[in-house]
């Protein structure tokens, strides 16, 4: 795995040691391979299933095109996931599977 250095970036306000407040490696040395600010980045897909409202007469296709065809804007997603979670917690309508874990590492001090 690929080494970082600690920096003073690591250190939290918590502490004033010379070292990283997560996994306690000096200044100039390096950051041990499982601390937590040795990141990457990986793909996720987000299944979410909720509720919403339509005309009476539609069909699936017709939801199917407006979601995803027609000039409804995706954004839109977040109001109504906004508003839902005023009444109810979403993580029982939501389920994330990770598709490739295999980012490059990088250091996230900051």
């Amino acid at each position: 795995m690929k080494k970082f250095k600690v920096t003073e970036k690591a250190m939290r306000p918590a502490s004033n040691k010379k070292e990283c407040f997560y996994c306690n490696s000096k200044i100039g040395r390096f950051h041990e391979d499982d601390c937590v600010l040795v990141k990457k980045k990986v793909k996720v897909v987000a299944t979410i299933e909720y509720e919403i409202e339509v005309p009476a007469d539609w069909t699936e296709d017709n939801v199917h095109f407006h979601r995803n065809e027609g000039s409804w804007c995706t954004d839109n997603m977040i109001g109504e996931l906004e508003e839902l979670s005023k009444d109810e917690c979403l993580c029982f309508k939501v389920m994330f599977e990770c598709e490739d874990s295999n980012g490059e590492p990088f250091l996230g001090e900051g």
